[in-house]
């Protein structure tokens, strides 16, 4: 089957995009932040480390490495953490946080568009474009599935929050 062709790179003309777009833009970094903070709560709940030493193996690390650890932990009961493990391949599939943090990009008024680069077994370039209500879904798609996360592995509000405030104040000793 023929690869379908992609329009040239867009050139010249980028704007900034308007403010619904830009607050959407963040939305969607914060959602994802809250993501990743949620794949180390799960390692600190899987490990029973302190909070700080959890904090300490888990913070100079990329999402990936992270997200491999927390799902290698869950495997070691896989039919127990099955819906778990389901949750936490569909945060690993989200490409688009890839686009959007490590893209190159550019925009107009009413969207932004960043690069999808793959190296899988050859290079492929394509550009993803995001407008307001696309963004706005994905933030909202990163919070359900931080939430379902939460659950699955028996972290509470609070014990989220807790292992966070630990984490910090054990580093700052106060």
């Amino acid at each position: 089957m023929a690869k379908k062709p992609q329009k040239p790179a867009p050139a010249g003309k980028w704007e900034l995009p308007d403010k619904e777009v830009l607050a959407a833009l963040g939305a969607f970094v914060i959602g994802w932040s809250g993501l990743e903070t949620v794949v180390e709560a799960g390692i600190y709940k899987q490990t029973g480390l302190p909070p700080l030493e959890s904090s300490i193996i888990t913070g100079g690390l990329a999402f990936k490495s992270r997200s491999s650890i927390l799902s290698s932990l869950l495997h070691r009961n896989p039919e127990g953490n099955a819906q778990a493990i389901a949750i936490l391949k569909q945060i690993q599939n989200i490409s688009d946080r890839n686009d959007i943090l490590h893209g190159v990009t550019g925009g107009n008024k009413n969207q932004v568009w960043f690069n999808r680069r793959r190296t899988d077994v050859k290079f492929s370039s394509k550009f993803e474009h995001y407008n307001r209500e696309r963004l706005y879904l994905l933030a909202l798609k990163c919070g359900d599935l931080a939430t379902q996360l939460l659950a699955e592995l028996d972290i509470s509000p609070d014990e989220y929050v807790r292992f966070l405030q630990e984490s910090h104040n054990a580093a700052n000793k106060l």
